[in-house]
This record gives C-alpha cells, structure tokens and sequence, in this order.
C-alpha cells in the first residue's frame, strides 16, 4: 500500500477536525455554527483538491500486513497507556474520567452549579467529543470508555504511518524500529541527572521522581509514553500536527489548517507548534527577497477561512485563560540564579541527541528551530506543576525524535556513520530507561474489565479554598453567563 496516498494525508486532517465539528454542532449556536463549519469545510475542501492535483509525490509502500501489526501494535500501546480501563491509569485520570463522564451525562455545553457560582467546562475537550458521543448515545460511559480507547488507537495508527512517510521508513526493518523507538522514546533525563549529581552542586537536589531532574526546579520534557499515559488530548493530534508541519514546513498556505485544531485539542501545544512555525515565517521572510509573495502566502484564502473559522473556538478557550486566577497558576519567568547548573544538565537531556546529529542537520532550519524551542522553554513556568514546559514542549520533542530516526537510519547504511549510529542507539537506550518503567508501572496491577468508577468535575468548580488551585482554575469559566462566548455564540441547554 502506498502511504503517501492523498486519502492516507486527507484522513489524518479528517481526523484532527472531527472534535472541532462535533464542538460547533454541539456548543455553539445553530446562526454561528453553519458559517464557522462552512468556512472550515471550504479550507479542507480547497486542500483535498490540491491533494489531488499534486504531481511527482514520492511513493513508500508498506505492505498490508505490516500495516495490521502496526494497528495491533497501537491498540497495544493505547490499551497499556490506560485507555478502556483495562490497566492502572495514573492519576490524571481522575481527571480525564471526569471530563469524559461529564460529557456523557450532560447537555452540551456543559455547565455546573453549586454554592460557589455557576461554572462552565472549559478546556481543551476534542479528543474526548466523539467517544462522548458514543457513550451519550449508547447511555453509557463504559461504551464512552471503549470508544476512547479505539478513537485513540485509531489517532495513534495514524500518527504510525505519518512517520513511517517522514522518516522514509521504506523496509519492514526501518518500520519496526520506527514504531519501538516511538514507544520508548525520551530525553536523556537518566544522563542529565547524573551529571546534575555529580557537579556536586545538585547532589542533594536531584529528583527521585520519574521524568523530574530536580526537587527545586520543576523541569520535565515528558517520554512520548508518558504524554499517552498521562496526558493523550495534548499527544495524539499535536505528534499528528507535528508530522504534518514537518512534511510541509515551508509551505505557510497550510499552516493555520495544522495549527488551529490544537486550539481545541491541546492549547500548550498549540503555542509550540506556532513557535516553530513563526519561526519559519520570520526566516522566511529575511531570507527571500520577495516578500509581497510570503504575505500573499500567509493570508491566503485557506488560512484566512480557517483562522476566522476557529474565531469562536478562540472566545471560548480565553474565557478560562483571562478570567482572575490565583499567582500559583499564572504565568511567570523563571530566574535559575545561582541555580543555573540544572538548567544547563536539563538542556544536556535532549542536546546530546541534537549534538550526534548535528553534521546531517547543520543546514536543516526545522532542527534549529526545535532546539532553540526546547532551550528557551526552561525561562517560563505556568500551572501549578509547570505543565508549561511539559506541554509546550511536545510537537518539538516528538520532531527531535523524527531526525534522530531518519539520522540512524542514514548512519546505519554508511561505513562512516557506524559510529554516530552507535551513539545514538545508546543515547535511545538511555531515554527509553523511564518509559520503561512507566510500562512496568501499569503491568503490576491485574487487568480489569470493569472500567473506572468516574466522578465529576463539579466536585472541583470551587473558588473557596475547599479544593486545590489546579483543581479549582484549570477545567472553568466561572460566571459564564458574563462571558462573551456564552452571551453571543453558546447554545444554552434547558
């Protein structure tokens, strides 16, 4: 089967917008939601078209039976990671449970009320709307339960095939390698933090806790399977975002048509993506003379119809960032001082891999791009356990892995690369220490096929101290009916 097929690229954008969709039939007002989809739908149908008539695109075929072992093998890592119930979830699945049961049981959009006022799910909700559906319509939130599960391997087969194109993973060997390094890929953090230890400076400071180099300084790029395990909504559709851009990085007519589905799906990630795509558009922009043709580039008619399409997807997600929050979750930079050695043994975590790989890369602008994201993050902090830099930092982490694999790959087939492959294989030996034990994690608890007992989020929409700031900040608009979103554009259930 050829994988650059264009029904193969057009499904994965389906894919990224059926949240979306379901968000517009199903929050927004019937007079705001037809023009927002109708101008969405143009930009898809515009892109399908030149899909179509793209000439010369280079052929990878991956044969049908590896494409079952590659489905299997993403119904495996989802099933692992917690999806379905079926192995211990961590604890954010607190959390997701709730979002997703609350989307069974409620009228859309959601809204709670109790002693503290009246409050309104806000947050980025996607990747959960369809499962919802399917469990609302079944009366079910088992049926909700298994229908993540599968939407979520469904995301993640994608994601698969998108990087078998991007890495030319062309032999059943280059495939496999793909999919296990994709599983077990991290930072260095193993490296980093022994050689935090071992300045004597952080000796006392380094971090017992998985994915964490310090005590004092919450730093963490999380493991490709502890963003699935902990976190899947800012995983799945930013890895396939991500593959997207990579693909097409210098062609700005489709960056907002990327980009703007992580509105909804995974905000923190959204801003990495824009990072690097702004990145793009600034080199752009001072390397070419013709500027007049950049300009006509970004606002074109596709990103135009879809940013303004996303306007009201845009009004929803702000009423929870501006609304008053407590210090503790607000925005702030972050001032190493005389701590500067862990920022730096940080930086090492995922510099040794840019470091091996730099000879292939030196004239790449995508891989300077994602190392000045993953070296700049560290100054900011947001959310009470920084989920800032754990967030933020995905597209660009998952893109470092997409080089490392083309990078191996290539030194592998060379005599003079053996050496540069050896240091990468260990560098991903070393980053797959933490999946590993994550996965070891999940398998000391006998399956279950029971499902997990799901509470609600109204349990957490209080702003009097009775619950934590994340908790009480991070799923709400409190006093919605204030807000512009549910004055002009909501539906307003009965």
């Amino acid at each position: 089967m050829n994988i650059h097929s264009v029904r193969i690229t057009f499904a994965c954008y389906v894919y990224m917008y059926i949240g979306i969709f379901l968000f517009f039939l199903g929050w927004v007002k019937f007079f705001w939601a037809v023009p927002a989809l109708a101008l969405l739908a143009f930009s898809l149908w515009k892109h399908w078209k030149t899909l179509r008539s793209s000439h010369g695109m280079d052929e990878l075929f991956v044969h049908p039976a590896m494409l079952v072992a590659a489905g299997l093998f993403c119904l495996a890592l989802c099933t692992l990671a917690g999806q379905g119930a079926f192995f211990a979830q961590t604890g954010d699945w607190e959390k997701h449970n709730m979002v997703l049961n609350d989307l069974v049981a409620y009228h859309w959009p959601v809204c709670y009320q109790n002693d503290d006022g009246k409050a309104m799910l806000t947050y980025y909700i996607a990747q959960y709307l369809f499962p919802a559906l399917c469990g609302k319509l079944a009366l079910s939130f088992r049926v909700a339960e298994i229908s993540l599960l599968l939407y979520n391997a469904v995301g993640i087969f994608g994601v698969s095939v998108l990087l078998f194109r991007v890495v030319k993973a062309d032999t059943v060997k280059k495939q496999v390698v793909s999919l296990v390094v994709f599983a077990f890929f991290g930072s260095c953090l193993f490296l980093g933090k022994a050689l935090y230890g071992a300045t004597g400076i952080g000796a006392s400071d380094v971090s017992e806790l998985r994915d964490w180099i310090s005590n004092s300084m919450q730093l963490q790029y999380r493991t490709l399977f502890v963003s699935l395990r902990w976190a899947f909504p800012q995983a799945i559709v930013p890895w396939m975002a991500a593959l997207l851009f990579a693909e097409n990085y210098r062609n700005v007519r489709l960056y907002c048509l990327i980009g703007a589905p992580l509105l909804l799906h995974a905000t923190f990630p959204f801003l990495g993506l824009a990072f690097m795509m702004t990145g793009v558009v600034a080199y752009q922009a001072f390397a070419h003379t013709d500027r007049k043709a950049l300009l006509k580039d970004i606002f074109c008619v596709e990103n135009v119809a879809t940013a303004v399409g996303f306007l009201i997807l845009l009004v929803y997600i702000l009423g929870n960032v501006f609304q008053e929050k407590v210090e503790e979750v607000g925005f702030s930079y972050v001032n190493y001082g005389r701590n500067a050695t862990v920022y730096f043994c940080f930086a090492v975590t995922f510099l040794a891999y840019s470091a091996v790989i730099f000879k292939k890369y030196k004239d790449n602008l995508l891989f300077y791009l994602i190392n000045v994201s993953l070296l700049i993050l560290p100054f900011f902090r947001m959310g009470i356990f920084n989920d800032w830099i754990m967030s933020v930092s995905i597209p660009a982490l998952f893109l470092l892995m997409t080089l490392v694999l083309q990078a191996l790959f290539a030194y592998c087939g060379s005599l003079r690369g053996r050496k540069y492959a050896i240091a990468l294989i260990f560098l991903l030996a070393v980053g797959a220490v933490y999946p590993m034990e994550e996965m070891a994690d999940a398998c000391r608890e006998p399956i279950s096929f029971q499902g997990a007992a799901p509470g609600s989020l109204n349990e957490w929409a209080h702003r009097d101290g009775t619950v934590g700031v994340a908790e009480a900040y991070n799923y709400f608009t409190y006093d919605y009916e204030d807000s512009l979103f549910w004055r002009f554009f909501s539906k307003h259930p009965d």
